[in-house]
């Protein structure tokens, strides 16, 4: 095994442990009640933003796998991300200070623009070198979501801040 693909599997591991540990705590978040916190909305998208960040780490890397399982896996992995993303963002929408018709990217609805992503992503589970060809784009995408949700959290926080 090359140094590259050791590094790769650290960090498909590293995206698997955080989603497992993180997916549990926002879980308990969401399910404790039905008004969440600002400060857990901050949380909350702090998390979906650094999901979404290792996801792209792990994108940098698909030009250079010639391994299918591998590449396989990256699409399995990157696609339960954005599943749980787009699962998660309804619950703490009230507490942005926009979404829906707002939260827009290239304008349109994050939510449409990450089942674009989910689709596409699928796609290369049957075909995973696909995903050389269009891993780039992909990357691009899901880091100006990853970008997006980080900013919309840091002005919370400042919100956060000064009240």
């Amino acid at each position: 095994m090359e140094n590259r693909d050791f590094y790769v599997d650290l960090l498909i591991g590293d995206l698997e442990n955080f989603i497992i540990s993180e997916k549990k705590k926002v879980s308990d978040i969401l399910s404790k009640n039905e008004n969440i916190s600002l400060e857990d909305t901050v949380f909350v998208l702090d998390r979906l933003s650094k999901s979404l960040k290792k996801t792209v780490n792990i994108l940098d890397f698909v030009n250079e796998i010639d391994n299918l399982t591998t590449l396989r896996g990256i699409s399995i992995l990157a696609s339960e991300t954005i599943a749980w993303i787009l699962f998660t963002l309804p619950s703490i929408e009230k507490n942005l200070p926009y979404f829906d018709n707002d939260f827009k990217i290239y304008n349109r609805s994050i939510v449409d623009y990450l089942a674009d992503i989910l689709l596409e992503l699928e796609s290369f589970i049957e075909e995973p070198s696909r995903i050389k060809f269009i891993g780039e784009d992909l990357q691009k995408n899901i880091n100006y979501v990853s970008m997006t949700m980080s900013h919309t959290s840091n002005i919370l926080k400042k919100g956060l801040l000064e009240n």
